[in-house]
């Protein structure tokens, strides 16, 4: 979800005028995305072994140690499901990183668009792996499409406060008010991304809570429902300080900074910041929370 944010975050939020910015072209803008990028991609390909690791240990029923035996996992890769989409996700994630290379030597929109359509696959192609993949009955693909949806705009929201955080860093480590202007748009397109963003995932997560719980009283009753109320608690404490940024900071960023008013809109703007890795740390929980629901079975299972 990181990685395809960088790439969202880059495209929607930050426009053309901010990227012709010179001050922001000085600032490596761009080169600080693509360490982010790289950063995630590795942690990716790490994270994707470990996972081939436990999960060919939990389908053969043998020990870590022994599971690390080749014909063990090629068994797995072979004859599962999951290996199949192992193999494309790996894939993915391998030509994103050639994908990047070229794309650090010659600054081409294609190639960064190249890398951003990747990321995105290699994050929705998720969805095959989690309980929508193992739906039955006629509704089966529609859970599945509903569970792309909510992956992919994760990386809008709450994917993309990384990035934001990172550039709200850089910007007021910079002390130009020229750039502070910069935050101020930005700030206004990133709210206005969020909030459409809460709202599809609310609408996808209900609908998901529908084919995975069935009856209300197993919200309560069971351990994934009651995995899934403290998500929702978490998810309503990140929208409330989203609300905030809405509603009070960004009335305060000004998008054209009089000498007079710097202080005011650095001020302004470090207070975002501090909300931001706020909700960036809830949004750390959140993510630990669905992903023990990931191996929890839900009730209609």
């Amino acid at each position: 979800m990181l990685l395809a944010s960088v790439f969202v975050f880059y495209f929607v939020i930050v426009d053309a005028r901010a990227r012709r910015h010179p001050e922001f072209i000085v600032l490596s803008i761009r080169c600080l995305f693509y360490r982010f990028a790289w950063g995630f991609w590795t942690a990716g390909i790490i994270s994707s072994l470990l996972w081939l690791w436990t999960i060919s240990a939990e389908m053969t029923g043998l020990d870590l140690l022994t599971a690390l035996r080749p014909e063990n996992w090629l068994t797995v890769l072979s004859g599962t499901q999951f290996g199949h989409l192992w193999v494309f996700r790996i894939a993915i994630i391998l030509i994103f990183g050639l994908v990047l290379i070229a794309g650090r030597r010659a600054t081409w929109m294609a190639l960064d668009c190249l890398s951003g359509a990747l990321a995105m696959v290699h994050l929705v192609s998720l969805a095959w792996a989690g309980h929508a993949a193992a739906g039955i009955g006629d509704n089966g693909p529609i859970h599945l499409a509903n569970d792309s949806v909510h992956l992919a705009v994760a990386a809008f929201w709450p994917g993309g406060l990384v990035p934001f955080a990172a550039l709200l860093l850089k910007l007021l480590k910079s002390g130009c008010p020229a750039l502070l202007e910069i935050v101020g748009r930005l700030t206004r397109r990133f709210s206005t991304t969020s909030l459409l963003a809460v709202l599809v995932l609310s609408a996808t997560g209900l609908l998901n809570s529908v084919f995975l719980i069935g009856d209300i009283r197993a919200v309560f009753s069971t351990p994934y429902g009651r995995l899934l109320l403290a998500k929702l608690a978490l998810f309503a404490a990140m929208v409330g300080i989203g609300a905030w940024n809405l509603l009070i900071l960004k009335p305060r960023l000004a998008v054209k900074v009089q000498p007079e008013n710097v202080a005011n809109q650095n001020l302004s703007v470090r207070s975002l910041f501090r909300n931001v890795l706020c909700e960036i740390g809830l949004g750390t929980v959140v993510f630990l929370v669905v992903g023990i629901l990931g191996i929890t079975s839900p009730p209609v299972h």
